[in-house]
């Protein structure tokens, strides 16, 4: 008996084997960074260059491949100029190459909260980057290779080696503090001093809202004792270093510290000069019409934290970040529609604090509520906001067939009308039923996070339409004159006579009269034969001739096969009705339809086209 139990006793103090576990928050961390890393690299070389992307690639190509046809470009952004050199040289020049690293830095961005774990708290950080992951502005921007994503993404890393250096007093922090921030000013884009000036008011905004005097100068006081010291001297002196590091490839490319000036005098030309097809407040009109309910729950918690008096330190930097942001956006004729991370990074941060309150249980002292109950309410409502928005899109649709603009009744569906009102009425009445039962706590809280979601996956899909589906209509908001899928028709019709006529080497005589830094030299970058001309006369017997439509045929000299491509196309939201605006917000249908703004006709000399060996004719 003494041997059996001994020998039990000893069984269950063996050593088990260890299994390898794996923390919930980091899943759901790897989870979003690859959920998030397929939206921004599908389907990424299947649209086409715009005119401000061909520029800043077109430089690092010509650069890395020095035998490209055309002069050399000086790029407005000496950070994204260094990757597309390094992407080029080691992975050749497509859409994707160009694209890839602010895919990249785009994932990164939505993981950057997490570097502020400590300060938000574990569940504040995560939903903080959900809010990011579903954004169709940081979405669109990270595929169309923004560099105001870099500009945010370099800020952020910024703030966090100076949060590291406030609380370790390291040098290490500061000397990183001070490069990183000098890097997104003079690295990244030309509107990032504008952003710098708006960090700068948020944290004055923080400062002034502090409670107290006392507060203020003890803010003060520190902020002087830490700020002081030769450390930043050090700092400057490494930044100017990596500056120049950076932007001439490592001192290969002594040309490159022209980018730094390049961005300086963007930044300032800025101030007066809009960017091509922009709106005014672009960023605003941009974050209403692409964030709507990401503007709704940050300004409306902002509202509701204040007057409770529960504006933190960070809650009163996010207020302050957001009105400043709104303030540049009026004031900065240059600001675009990526400018619009300028708004919804701040709505997300104040976001992410109104959702942790909404995620706590209500007070049951007079109500019992269970712990489902706003979840059930939430899901609830998602169904309501489901049938609402399929059946408002069929009245905006029917609306689109009144002349004018007018509304008739007999153009309404009364199906989708009866239905929208039947939803809208059980949103109200369900509201109030269920705050009859589990209290207006937990009615207000279901109700939100319902909102809240279908707002965040509706969103996600409008942005993913935008950067992909939608990229080249000029009726998705986001793009004013969007280059045209034909471009990709243009460079497959060129491969086909480059293999007819020098065996697949882009080795064919071809002329151009196009810009050499947009949409159409990017297309040409592999023909080294390319010759940009400034007159149609340049073209004159030529092989090969790209020419703006024009109303008569050229005279070329000879006879000529042509082919038209549609390079650019503009559409005007000032052509829309009010009763036009659900089809366009909801579906991005409208009455009057795109044109094209710019087309080029592929002139190809007729013996070409009719099989002549092209040696025969070259000499």
């Amino acid at each position: 008996m003494e041997l059996t139990r001994n020998r039990l006793v000893d069984d269950r103090e063996a050593p088990q084997p260890r299994r390898l576990t794996l923390p919930l928050e980091v899943a759901a961390y790897i989870a979003l960074a690859l959920l998030a890393l397929v939206l921004r690299l599908a389907e990424l070389d299947t649209v086409p260059l715009s005119d401000a992307e061909a520029r800043q690639a077109l430089a690092a190509w010509r650069v890395a491949w020095p035998s490209a046809p055309g002069e050399a470009i000086v790029p407005n952004s000496p950070l994204l100029f260094a990757l597309h050199v390094f992407s080029f040289s080691t992975l050749g020049g497509s859409e994707f190459t160009a694209r890839l690293f602010t895919a990249l830095a785009g994932v990164a961005l939505i993981l950057s909260p997490l570097l502020f774990r400590d300060l938000l708290g574990r569940t504040r950080a995560l939903v903080f980057s959900l809010l990011l992951f579903f954004s169709p502005s940081l979405l669109i921007a990270s595929r169309a290779d923004s560099p105001v994503v870099w500009t945010m993404l370099v800020t952020a890393l910024g703030l966090w080696a100076l949060w590291r250096y406030w609380n370790t007093r390291r040098g290490g922090y500061a000397l990183l503090t001070t490069v990183l921030f000098a890097a997104a000013l003079l690295l990244t884009d030309p509107t990032a001093p504008v952003f710098a000036l708006i960090l700068l008011g948020a944290a004055a905004f923080a400062l002034w809202r502090t409670r107290t005097d006392d507060d203020v100068n003890n803010g003060l006081a520190l902020a002087q004792e830490r700020l002081s010291g030769r450390v930043w001297l050090s700092g400057l002196l490494l930044a100017g270093l990596v500056v120049v590091i950076v932007s001439t490839l490592f001192l290969t490319y002594p040309a490159g510290l022209s980018a730094v000036g390049a961005l300086l005098g963007s930044s300032v030309r800025g101030l007066t000069a809009p960017q091509p097809g922009a709106y005014t407040l672009y960023p605003i009109w941009i974050t209403l019409f692409y964030e709507p309910v990401l503007l709704l729950f940050g300004v409306a918690g902002a509202v509701w934290l204040a007057r409770n008096g529960q504006l933190g330190l960070i809650e009163r930097f996010f207020t302050g970040w957001l009105i400043f942001g709104v303030v540049a956006s009026v004031l900065y004729a240059g600001a675009g529609a990526d400018n619009a991370l300028w708004l919804v990074l701040p709505l997300a941060g104040l976001t992410s604090r109104i959702v942790i309150e909404l995620l706590r249980d209500t007070d049951r002292l007079y109500w019992y509520a269970p712990g489902w109950a706003k979840w059930a309410l939430a899901l609830a409502l998602v169904g309501l906001l489901v049938v609402l928005s399929v059946h408002t899109q069929a009245l905006g649709r029917a609306l689109l067939k009144s002349p004018e603009g007018a509304v008739q009744i007999n153009q309404v569906d009364a199906r989708s009308a009866v239905w929208v009102l039947v939803a809208l009425l059980f949103i109200v009445t369900g509201y109030f039923m269920a705050g009859s039962v589990w209290g207006a706590g937990t009615a207000i809280r279901g109700w939100a996070l319902g909102l809240l979601a279908f707002g965040l996956v509706t969103s996600l899909g409008a942005g993913w339409n935008a950067a992909v589906y939608d990229a080249d209509n000029p009726v998705e908001f986001w793009h004013t004159q969007p280059t045209s899928r034909d471009t990709f028709l243009l460079r497959q019709t060129l491969a086909e006579l480059s293999d007819r006529e020098s065996g697949g080497f882009p080795a064919i005589e071809i002329s151009v009269l196009a810009p050499p830094d947009g949409a159409v030299a990017w297309l040409l970058r592999d023909y080294h034969n390319t010759r940009f001309i400034r007159d149609v006369s340049e073209a004159r017997t030529q092989p090969i001739v790209l020419l703006p439509e024009l109303v008569e045929p050229p005279d070329l000299g000879g006879s000529y096969v042509g082919q038209t491509f549609t390079i650019t196309r503009g559409w005007s939201s000032q052509t829309v009705r009010l009763a036009d605006y659900p089809a366009w917000w909801l579906q991005r249908e409208v009455r009057t339809r795109p044109a094209p703004l710019q087309r080029i006709v592929l002139w190809l000399r007729q013996d070409i086209y009719n099989g002549v060996p092209f040696e025969a004719f070259t000499g």
